[in-house]
C-alpha cells in the first residue's frame, strides 16, 4: 500500500502554525468557512466532517490530536447541514433527527464541500497523504466518500488514502442499508462507546458497520462509557484526547509492511482485520 506516514516523517512536520478562518469556495459559488490548523511544509491532510448542527468549531480536540502529529487540518463548516437542518429535524417529530441527518441535499452539500477543499489543497503542493474522518453524520460523509452505498443514493469517489468514522449509523434500516460497507477498501478506523446510542437503541446497532467493513487494515475502537457528544469532542476531555490519541495511533501505522496491532489502553475494547 503507498502509505508512507512514519513516526520520522510525521516528525518533519510537528512544528505548526497557528490556526486560522479560511474560506473555500464551491462550484455553484457557494463558500465554505472552515478552521484551519496548519502546518510545516507539504504536510499530509486531514479533513474532519461534523455532526449534524455542527461547526467548524466542533471536533476541537481530535483536530489538535491530528494537527500535533503534523497533519495540516481543515475543519469545514457544511452550511446545507448546519444548525437550520438540526432544529427541523427536532421539529420533525419521531424520526425527525435521523431524517435530517439523511438529507440527500445535505450530503450532496457535503460531497461539494470536499470538491472544494480537495481543489485548493491540491494546489498548494502534492499532499503526501489525505484522511477524512467524521463524527455522527460526518462519519456517514466519510465512508460515503470511501464507497458505501446509502439510500440517499450519493456516490463518493474514494479520494482519500485512510477514513476515520466516529459514531456512525449502523447498517440495515434507513441511510445505510444491508450490504453497504463491503465495496470499502482503504484503511477504516470506527470508534465508537458503550453509551453512544443510536436511533435504534444501544452503541450496538453502531457495530454492523464494522462488520460489514472487508477485512484489510480496519479497526473498531470501542471505548468505555463515551457518549455521543462526548466522541463529538464536547463534555469529557478524557474521552475526547482518547478518541485523538486512537487516530493517531491508527494513521501512524499505516505503512508497508505487516499490520501492527493497536497498543492496549485501559477502558478501550479493540477489534481488527
Amino acid at each position: 500500500m503507498p502509505h508512507r506516514l512514519t513516526l520520522a516523517v510525521l516528525a518533519l512536520f510537528a512544528a505548526a502554525v497557528p490556526a486560522s478562518a479560511d474560506l473555500y469556495r464551491r462550484a455553484d459559488g457557494a463558500e465554505i468557512e472552515a478552521k484551519v490548523l496548519d502546518a510545516r511544509g507539504c504536510a499530509p491532510l486531514a479533513i474532519i466532517s461534523h455532526g449534524l448542527g455542527g461547526s467548524l468549531a466542533g471536533n476541537a480536540p481530535l483536530a489538535s490530536a491530528l494537527n500535533r502529529a503534523g497533519f495540516r487540518v481543515v475543519v469545514p463548516s457544511h452550511a446545507e447541514s448546519g444548525r437550520e437542518l438540526l432544529v427541523r429535524g427536532i421539529g420533525g417529530g419521531r424520526g425527525g433527527i435521523d431524517r435530517a441527518a439523511s438529507d440527500r441535499k445535505a450530503h450532496e452539500a457535503r460531497q461539494a464541500d470536499l470538491d472544494a477543499i480537495l481543489a485548493t489543497e491540491n494546489t498548494r503542493c502534492r499532499v503526501p497523504f489525505k484522511v477524512l474522518a467524521g463524527h455522527s453524520m460526518g462519519a456517514r460523509t466519510a465512508l460515503v466518500e470511501a464507497g458505501a452505498t446509502s439510500t440517499a443514493n450519493i456516490t463518493g469517489r474514494d479520494r482519500f488514502d485512510a477514513y476515520i468514522a466516529i459514531s456512525p449509523l449502523g447498517e440495515g434500516p434507513g441511510f445505510f442499508p444491508g450490504g453497504a460497507m463491503k465495496s470499502i477498501r482503504k484503511p477504516v478506523l470506527m470508534i465508537t462507546g458503550t453509551e453512544d446510542r443510536s436511533v435504534g437503541g444501544g452503541y450496538e446497532t453502531r457495530l454492523s458497520t464494522y462488520e460489514g467493513l472487508p477485512p484489510g487494515r480496519k479497526r473498531l475502537a470501542v471505548i468505555d462509557g463515551a457518549t455521543h457528544r462526548a466522541l463529538g469532542g464536547r463534555g469529557d476531555p478524557q474521552v475526547a484526547n482518547m478518541v485523538g490519541t486512537l487516530a493517531v495511533e491508527f494513521l501512524q501505522q499505516l505503512r508497508p509492511g505487516p499490520w501492527g496491532p493497536a497498543g492496549k489502553r485501559a477502558g478501550v475494547t479493540i477489534d481488527e482485520k
